[in-house]
């Protein structure tokens, strides 16, 4: 199968040499292939003539990646937004989901993290050395980690005297 765009290319590529105006034919030979379009070129590698068009992501696939971006966009923001925050946060964004990790110094660090992220009464998970509270934070999924908050509450139990250890 001949390339139908071989005769077009030929003609304008005679004319700009023969007719040409300029002391450069090869430079207004190519201008005058890209005036007839001959000169696009497609970064689609299925564009080439026989191959098939990959179908199209699947709706959910489509819902994943606008999560994804969401959560990207979310953690973009949150970074600027904890300017004022205690300590400094790492925030990132995987799997449409926004991870804040912070390490309070005290409680009120803590509820203040969590009074900012909307979380003031929720449950957290404590994995022994840090908390985590699920939530959700501009419309995203989110993930607070506070690093060594199961120790501050502990100090302070210690402290109010209801936690009594019995040694042997």
């Amino acid at each position: 199968m001949t390339n139908p765009n071989i005769e077009r290319a030929a003609r304008a590529i005679a004319a700009a040499v023969v007719h040409g105006s300029t002391d450069d034919p090869a430079l207004e030979a190519a201008q005058a292939l890209d005036e007839l379009g001959l000169l696009t070129q497609s970064n689609d590698p299925f564009a080439t003539p026989g191959r098939n068009r990959p179908a199209p992501p699947s709706p959910a696939a489509v819902a994943a990646l606008d999560k994804c971006r969401r959560a990207k966009n979310v953690a973009d923001t949150a970074r600027a937004q904890a300017d004022g925050m205690p300590g400094k946060p790492d925030v990132s964004s995987a799997g449409g989901e926004v991870t804040f990790v912070v390490h309070p110094r005290s409680l009120a660090d803590w509820r203040q993290w969590m009074h900012a992220l909307g979380v003031a009464d929720a449950r957290a998970d404590s994995t022994g050395g840090s908390m985590i509270v699920r939530c959700t934070y501009s419309g995203v999924r989110a993930r607070l980690v506070g690093i060594g908050v199961p120790a501050l509450y502990g100090e302070r139990l210690d402290y109010l005297g209801r936690r009594t250890a019995v040694r042997p």
